[in-house]
Order: C-alpha cells, then structure tokens, then sequence
C-alpha cells in the first residue's frame, strides 16, 4: 500500500515550462507559485483563463505549473480527483528605447 501510494505521488511531480521568446521580467503581484486547482488528474481548469494581457501589459516571457509537497498530498487525499499545483507567471521585461541623439551642434536642420 505506502509504494502504490508513493507511486501515485511520483506521478504528479512533472513540472511544466512554456516560453514565449521574451525577455523575462518580474512576476505580476500574487502570481509567483501562486495555487492553482484543477481535478480529474488536472485535465480540467478549475480556475477558469488568467488575463495575461492585463497581468503582462508587456506581454508574458514564461509560464510555469509545478506541483509541490502540499499539492500531492491534496491531490493523494482526493485520489487526484482534486488536482491542484503551483503556477508562477512571469512577465516580459518591459521594452525600453534608446533616447534621441542630440544633432551635432555644427549642423543645421
């Protein structure tokens, strides 16, 4: 019984990385490994989209959903019925263009 159940645990311990091309930034405020629920072995959303325009008004660089400790012990408790992990989203660092050069003095317009 405790190796079928150690089993079952080993199973929810993929973590999962999708990258956009962008140049990473920070995370928006409460995203950062933040809680995320999903059921039936988490083939289905129980958190419904995030809004990554408004989360990343630069866009997204990284999404990541890991499980942790606490989520397979959930996800064991439920017989992964319930299926919850830890998703962090991670914003593009915001683009910054050079300044104007200043002409040279000796030159006119």
């Amino acid at each position: 019984m405790p190796a079928s159940l150690l089993a079952l645990g080993l199973l929810g311990c993929a973590e999962t990385r999708v990258y956009s091309g962008l140049p990473p930034g920070d995370p928006p405020a409460g995203y950062e490994r933040r809680w995320h629920s999903s059921f039936l072995f988490g083939t289905a959303n129980g958190n419904g989209p995030y809004d990554l325009d408004r989360l990343c008004p630069s866009g997204w660089s990284e999404l990541q959903i890991a499980p942790d400790f606490f989520t397979i012990a959930a996800g064991v408790a439920t017989l992964f019925l319930y299926t919850p992990s830890r998703l962090t989203v991670v914003c593009a660092r915001p683009v910054q263009f050079a300044a104007p050069r200043a002409s040279d003095p000796g030159t006119a317009p």
